[in-house]
């Protein structure tokens, strides 16, 4: 494998709400611009500084919402002002890449290519590197995709399961199937079989692979491909971009890539993941005192209780009796208390909030 590592390249999508994470996660700061982790770093800049690691710092991209933008420039100064790809509204990780795709094109069509969100945790590093690394060099070779996959270790309902087929290439299997958020049983079954994977969201494939998919699926924004090679100006561009990308299919990439696209590997990892999607993923993660709480980058004193995430301004103090796998977290003018593994229940709450109380309780 060649060390020269100039025709890789990232791009790293931090456009999202967060809502799954609501109230600490709110759409004024969503949560991949938040230390979730208590080490003084955003899910953002420790995804960047990931990265930063594996390809050369320059051939990073940011995908994200235009409201975004100064977030960005703010915990990344260092990165390129025309590396930060913002979406002028909100419709999924598949246009967004696809948007990013075009500059990325321009800039080296030699280039293969990682696509990673900006909440996840990794925790062997090096392991992470390497496989980045043997990934890249699996589709520089061919015009075909590589889903990052993790073992399952319990029945998860939130994640995406990838069923690996008999065709193999060293860590490298044909994808056979994929199931987006299966059921209890289901996932249960899928975890038995030791045929599936977790789909980590990490997706790897070379420019022209990426290019090709987005032109059958998303050709308004694969157009952009042909309107810089033609010579169109930055505001022809962004007047384009302004008016057709409203209009694109709202998609995201796992769907996109692991339901339409035939040439698709799962690569079998093990550098230790998590997505930090909600509070329940949270709080697996993390460290808990004595009585198995999660109290994160707060201050509380809790008797009797257990298994309950605590996530409050350092000014405050919480004191609890008697809870148990519960979530108490307060941010700006909003405090829930609600069963911590209950997404349905967090997503009444929000949506009667907005509806009862404005869009200040966004």
């Amino acid at each position: 494998m060649s060390n020269d590592t100039s025709n890789h390249y990232c791009i790293i999508l931090c456009g999202g709400v967060g809502n799954r994470l609501w109230p600490y996660s709110r759409e004024e700061r969503p949560k991949q611009f938040l230390d979730l982790m208590g080490m003084g770093l955003s899910m953002l800049q420790l995804t960047y500084h990931r990265f930063s690691r594996i390809v050369p710092p320059q051939n990073i991209y940011i995908s994200t919402y235009r409201d975004y933008t100064d977030m960005v420039r703010s915990q990344l100064p260092d990165i390129q002002e025309d590396h930060i790809i913002a979406e002028p509204v909100q419709r999924g990780t598949a246009p967004a890449t696809a948007l990013t795709l075009a500059r990325i094109y321009q800039a080296n069509r030699k280039a293969s290519i990682i696509v990673s969100p900006a909440d996840q945790m990794i925790v062997r590093e090096d392991a992470f590197r390497q496989q980045v690394a043997d990934a890249l060099a699996f589709v520089e070779q061919e015009d075909r995709f590589v889903v990052m996959g993790i073992k399952p270790t319990y029945p998860e309902t939130t994640y995406g399961y990838i069923q690996a087929g008999n065709e193999v290439d060293g860590d490298f299997a044909r994808v056979k199937s994929f199931t987006e958020k299966p059921g209890p049983a289901y996932a249960q079954l899928f975890c038995d079989s030791g045929e599936f994977f977790w789909s980590t969201g990490l997706f790897l494939g070379n420019a022209q692979a990426f290019l090709s998919v987005f032109k059958e699926f998303h050709p308004a924004m694969a157009q952009i491909v042909h309107m810089i090679d033609n010579g169109d100006s930055e505001r022809e561009l962004e007047n384009y971009i302004g008016e057709q990308f409203p209009r694109t299919l709202y998609q995201s990439l796992d769907m996109l890539i692991l339901e339409h696209c035939a040439n698709v590997y799962v690569q079998s990892c093990s550098f230790g993941w998590a997505d930090l999607g909600n509070w329940d993923n949270l709080f697996q993660v993390s460290q808990k005192d004595s009585q198995g709480n999660a109290v994160l980058n707060s201050r509380s004193e809790l008797y009797n209780s257990h298994g309950n995430v605590v996530n409050v301004p350092p000014e405050k103090v919480v004191f609890a009796k008697g809870l148990d796998n519960y979530l108490i977290s307060e941010n700006g003018n909003i405090l829930i208390i609600c069963p911590k593994d209950d997404p349905a229940l967090l997503r009444r709450m929000m949506a009667d909030a907005r509806l009862k109380y404005g869009n200040d309780m966004r």
